[in-house]
This record gives C-alpha cells, structure tokens and sequence, in this order.
C-alpha cells in the first residue's frame, strides 16, 4: 500500500506535516480532515527509494509497543494525569525511538494537540489502528479502555504470527538441510566415485552419468547456480510486490497445497479482529474496514473488504458484500449478520477471531503433522537416489566378476 506525504493547517493556521499508509489520495486527505486538519498538499512517497538508501527511521519493536500500551492503560486508570503518564513513559521506555517520540507527543500534548493527533505524525511508529482507537477512547471517554483492547490485539498479533511462523519453520529448515546435502554430495562425493570409474573403465548407467554431469557442472559454476537462485528469488519477490504481480501471487498463496487454507485463516483472523475492535471502541465501520483492510496481509481478502466499504458507503449492510466476494465462510457470514441484528457487530467479530485463533492453532498441527513424515520420505528419496545411482556400477561390477571370464557362473 503507498504511502502519502502530507501538509495541512490546523484550527490556528498552525502548518503541520505528516505522512499516511492509504490506497489512494483521497482517502489521505479524508483522513487528514478527520484528525482535524485542513489539507493543503498530498504527495505520494517513494518508498522503495527511500528504503534502499536507509532513509525510513527505524521501526519501533513490537515487544516494546506492547510494554507501552499496557503501563500506559495502567496509569491512565490510576488517575494519572496525561502530561505525566507521557513523561514516565518517556522516561522508562528501552526503546530510544519510541522514547524520542513519546517525548515529542508529550510536549505537543501540552501545546494543545490531542494524544491522538500527536501520534498520527509518526506512522512508522502508531499504526493508524492505534490511532483510530485513540481518538475514539478521547471522543468516548474510555481511553484506559482503547489502550487495554491496543495492547489485547497487538498481543493477539504476536501470538498469530509465531503460530503461523512455526508452521513455515520445520519445512524450511529440512529444505536447506536437503540443498546443504545435495550440494555436499555434488562437489565432494560424487567426483570421487567419477574419478574411480574413470580409472576402472566402467560403464556407467544412465542416471550416474546425469549425476556426474551435473556435478562437474556445479563444480565449475557452482557461483553462477547461486546467483541464479538468488535472482530468481529477487525477482519473485520483486514481482508478488509490485502492483501487477501482487494480486496473482496472493491469489497463487491462497491457492497452496496444505498451506494455501492456512493462510486464507490467517489473513481473515487478522482483518476480522481489527475490524471487532475498532468497532467495539466506537471507530466508524467503514474507517473499520479500511484498518481491517490494510492489516489483512493478502491482496485478494484486503480487495473484498474495499469492495464491502463501497457497498456500506452506499447504504448495504457489511454481510451483503462479504458473502458477495465469496471469500469468507458462511461462519463469518451469518455472525455478521448476527452481530448487525443484535447491534453487537463488535462482539460478534470477537467471537469469530477467537474461533480462528484456536482452528489457526489446530491447522499448525495437522500441517505440522502431516509435513514431518512427508519431507522425511523427500529427503530421504533424494539421498537414496543419489547413493544407489552412484553404487549401481559396483553393483554391476560385482555381478560380472560372479559370473567369471566366459560368463557363466
């Protein structure tokens, strides 16, 4: 999603400056309006450029928002005042940019701006979610009450992640330990059994000739068969993330043998808890929807939440849309339309993102279950075929020298 560069004026003709994550301009400046600036100028960022040449600040750790949220909840409902809570934070934070800009949301604080104002000039740091529920704790009164769901969702994140982190772990590390082994066999191996044939005179079968071809190749080019994986691997992340490729990639993504439902849960479970808190804090739903789009992870789930935001705009009920786009299950579907007969599409929302957090939990370990035997038999077939194409000679050596000089036995 691009990033805008903005300019605005707030109630004093003060000019204030900021950047903002959106799909287009327009939604920029609709934001801007909303934090209670008039926008003067919206300039769309280059952040390929900007992050290739390390100009993008650090990002904060997520452990540390997390710490944040939590005393920052704790001492607003102490009865701490907030120009106080700010400077503690500030001051106890292990994070030297967070810190920084605690500091800097502090002294605006006093100056007049609202906390949720202050936090919108640094994006890279707030995400526009922490900053939704913000302004709708100060708008409601409750923002002990926002700042506890913040810290409850980022939590909730942490923990989908490393689920989701755990599934992908014992695949990629057999795949490496089965190149580290091919690789091994191809340049130390294998020329040694070529160099004893070679002197044997021998004939070799088909596939310990393939063999040795290939390994004479990987000797010689082995760093032209690196940086060929590595360019194929460049360019196929370069293209899943540019805007012609994105949309075909994540479609491919969903589409995966065994992971492919993994990550359809996981991209629903994301967007619909987004979308249950901001809603139960009091964020307008189709402010709701652009969040629960934005953190979504896959284009194809994050194009039927936008297609929902014009059909709401336009007075449909959120369940219409979402069963249209055919992409979210009749579970999700009837809690909706539960959620929005009840007045309670919070709750509702909840509810289903707690379901999806334990069947997430389940998936893991069926794919976990399913993954290890089956990348066992691969690994193992791939050493088998290479030991018995190397041995077969000697094998067939043997079987000669058995049947003596005339043939026969």
């Amino acid at each position: 999603m691009p990033t805008f560069r903005y300019r605005a004026r707030d109630d004093s003709g003060a000019l204030v400056r900021g950047t903002l994550a959106a799909e287009n301009e327009r939604l920029v400046k609709l934001r801007v309006t909303e934090m209670g600036y008039f926008p003067v100028a919206v300039t769309e960022m280059k952040e390929r450029g900007e992050k290739a040449l390390g100009f993008l600040p650090r990002r904060v750790r997520h452990d540390d928002l997390v710490v944040f949220s939590w005393q920052f909840a704790a001492m607003i409902g102490a009865g701490i005042p907030l120009i106080q809570c700010l400077s503690a934070l500030r001051d106890q934070t292990e994070s030297p940019e967070l810190s920084r800009a605690v500091g800097d949301i502090r002294q605006r604080v006093q100056d007049g701006q609202s906390l949720s104002s202050a936090m919108s000039r640094y994006p890279q740091i707030f995400s526009s979610i922490m900053t939704s529920m913000v302004k709708s704790g100060e708008s409601g009164g409750f923002l002990e009450l926002s700042l506890e769901r913040i810290a409850v969702q980022m939590d909730k994140d942490a923990d989908l992640r490393q689920r989701v982190r755990s599934a992908f772990v014992y695949p990629v590390l057999v795949i490496g330990l089965a190149i580290v082994i091919v690789a091994f066999l191809l340049l130390f191996v294998i020329p040694v059994f070529a160099q004893v044939y070679e002197g044997a005179g021998l004939e070799l079968p088909g596939t310990t000739k393939a063999l040795i071809v290939v390994s004479n190749f990987f000797a010689l080019f082995w760093w032209a068969v690196g940086l060929g994986v590595v360019g194929i691997v460049m360019g196929a992340r370069a293209w899943a993330r540019s805007e012609r490729g994105r949309p075909k990639a994540d479609a491919l993504k969903l589409k995966m043998p065994l992971f492919g439902v993994l990550l359809r849960k996981v991209s629903i479970a994301r967007s619909i808890r987004v979308l249950g808190t901001l809603v139960s804090t009091g964020v307008p739903l189709v402010d709701a929807l652009e969040d629960a789009a934005r953190v979504s992870g896959n284009y194809v789930i994050a194009s039927a939440l936008q297609f929902a935001i014009v059909r709401v705009t336009e007075g449909d009920k959120l369940r219409q849309p979402l069963e249209a786009s055919e992409e979210f299950p009749p579970m999700v579907i009837q809690m909706v339309a539960a959620g929005e007969e009840s007045g309670d599409l919070g709750g509702m929302m909840n509810k289903v993102a707690d379901f999806y957090d334990r069947d997430i939990e389940y998936t893991v370990k069926r794919l976990t279950t399913i993954m290890e035997p089956l990348l066992t038999v691969v690994l193992g077939a791939i050493v088998g075929f290479v030991a018995i194409s190397m041995y077969m000679p000697i094998f067939n050596l043997t079987a000669l020298l058995k049947q003596g000089p005339g043939g026969g036995p």
